[in-house]
């Protein structure tokens, strides 16, 4: 039986989105519990980039945020029953916000760009940018000083009437910040997420000069040297700094990483359990970016009349941090880490961590920044995120494939934007992402089946074939001499063929038939190094009663 969920007409009204969120519930609810024979097809996501009424703009209140993230929400999950049983029993809430082949569509939060198809080196190296930075051949005008985070820096009118937020290296660590800033730039937007335009850029402080009194935050002339004499200088007095130019619309302040925002009549989908914002955890885990608190992101209202969603501030990632190089115990611990405190009480302070067997800085424009005990399940960030807590296996499995979309190639262009002027710097940076990645993905391609892109294609013989690519040979994680496939086939419920051997990475089509048949292929993969068969993925098509033609439908991946 295929099922086929009504397309859902939601207007700009709150109670419709309930509606809407209750059939999406619904629906998971029913397709996690149904059985062979059954299919349905995930209830449409609306637009969310459609004019809406200007929301106010908000602010987080960060030393609150984080009391409530670390502290109050721990407590309210512990105590939430239905929440306990559901991560024992292995069936967690699934993300919402994805279509029939478990994809996330794109919408104000996400654009599909290397994981769905692969980016050209030049496209990579440009990234979000549409101009050239700041145009350093005139002056710049300092409007004031930059309101958050710890990095020093201002803000700044260039001679072109653009503004950048401008932010230095600290000092006696020149390109660390700058650095790690706009190669993790280049790899979030490749990999689909909303970024602002960061630039390096090199001036002297002479062309820099203070703006009109009167403005929020203006800054003295003892302000701007005060920050002048805190940075990194080259030796010729020019300085070196990651100029982010200002994001396009009205900006409204950041957005949370659970519920929604009561004021957006676009924003109906918590965000908890966004697909997107969930399977970031793998993707910030590859690129150490442990500070992925709400603060850290952007909402603009576009001149198009919706809300936009941004990351922005990364220069805390890869092995640096505002004030120097990351300590060895970031990615291991929280800010505060209630499991690790309990542990060093146990074992009265004996146990020694392996974060703690601490390596030297060989690269002082690099910093602290290891492969050999990454692990991106254990990965920890500074404080916990409710998205990242509500990940489940489809979520990592899905960040993880964007990971692994990223070629050597790819990553040596994003490094090579960083503009490290020590070649040997550079070429670590570049070989420990590259071992990051393959840690992701040997993890998560063991724990899911990684087939992935099935098709209907015509083969050489005129037949139909079901093909489908294994992203672990793909990758060159595993050996595709070394991989077996095989399959169950089920014609509307009932086994008609099991265990069947698969030729290649394509399956023949069962015959064209008179009436309307739900098949269904349940396939598993073996490696030859552990000779066992994985988890099923579960592959449907459609028969129609007309013609007889197969039509692909959607999958299911075992979790």
């Amino acid at each position: 039986m295929i099922v086929m969920q009504p397309r859902s007409v939601l207007a700009h009204d709150g109670f419709l989105g309930s509606i809407f969120l209750t059939l999406i519930f619904f629906t998971s609810f029913i397709t996690g519990c149904g059985g062979h024979g059954t299919f349905r097809m995930p209830e449409p996501i609306p637009s969310d980039q459609r004019p809406v009424p200007e929301p106010k703009e908000k602010s987080i209140n960060i030393a609150a945020d984080g009391f409530d993230k670390q502290f109050a929400e721990q407590v309210e999950q512990s105590l939430d029953l239905s929440r306990q049983v559901r991560n024992l029993t292995g069936k967690r809430q699934g993300a919402i916000n994805v279509n029939a082949f478990g994809e996330v569509v794109n919408s104000s939060w996400f654009t599909n760009r290397n994981g769905l198809k692969r980016m050209s080196i030049a496209e990579v190296r440009r990234g979000s940018d549409s101009g050239e930075g700041p145009d350093t051949s005139g002056t710049w005008t300092v409007i004031r000083a930059k309101a958050e985070g710890r990095t020093p820096g201002f803000t700044i009118q260039d001679s072109r009437g653009d503004r950048y937020i401008i932010k230095f290296d600290p000092k006696g660590y020149s390109e660390l910040v700058t650095g790690a800033e706009v190669v993790s730039t280049k790899l979030f937007h490749a990999a689909g997420y909303h970024v602002p335009e960061n630039y390096i850029a090199y001036f002297h402080p002479s062309i820099l000069k203070l703006g009109e009194k009167g403005r929020k935050r203006f800054m003295e002339q003892k302000d701007l040297d005060e920050i002048l004499e805190r940075i990194e200088h080259l030796p010729d007095g020019r300085i070196r700094v990651v100029a982010s130019q200002f994001i396009s619309g009205i900006p409204k302040g950041p957005f949370k990483y659970k519920g929604t925002r009561k004021d957006d009549l676009n924003d109906i989908i918590p965000h908890q359990h966004r697909r997107e914002l969930r399977g970031l955890r793998v993707i910030a885990a590859w690129l150490n970016h442990y500070d992925t608190k709400a603060n850290n992101s952007l909402t603009a209202y576009t001149p198009e009349g919706y809300m936009k969603h941004y990351l922005i501030d990364f220069g805390s990632t890869l092995g640096g941090k505002a004030n120097g190089p990351k300590p060895p115990d970031i990615g291991h611990e929280n800010m505060v880490d209630p499991h690790q405190i309990l542990l060093n009480i146990v074992t009265l302070g004996f146990y020694v961590r392996p974060w703690e067997k601490v390596k030297p800085i060989h690269y002082p424009s690099i910093g602290y920044f290891r492969s050999d005990i990454f692990h991106p399940q254990k990965y920890k960030f500074i404080i916990p995120n409710p998205a990242f807590e509500n990940m489940t296996n489809l979520d990592g499995y899905w960040g993880a494939k964007i990971v692994m979309s990223f070629t050597d190639e790819q990553i040596k262009a994003a490094v090579q934007e960083g503009g490290y002027s020590d070649p040997e710097a550079a070429d670590y940076l570049l070989k420990t992402l590259i071992e990051r990645r393959d840690i992701v993905g040997r993890y998560w391609f063991s724990r899911m089946n990684p087939l992935d892109r099935f098709e209907l294609r015509e083969m050489r013989n005129g037949k139909a074939a079901l093909c489908f690519v294994d992203l672990a040979v793909e990758t060159g994680l595993e050996s595709a001499a070394e991989s077996r496939y095989r399959y169950d086939l089920w014609r509307n419920g009932e086994l008609v063929e099991k265990s069947r051997a698969v030729e290649g990475t394509c399956l023949a089509l069962p015959p064209s038939a008179s009436d309307e048949i739900l098949w269904e292929f349940r396939i598993q993969t073996q490696r030859a190094s552990n000779g066992k068969w994985s988890k099923w993925v579960l592959v449907y098509l459609r028969s129609d009663h007309v013609s007889g033609k197969l039509t692909l439908l959607g999958l299911k991946r075992q979790e």
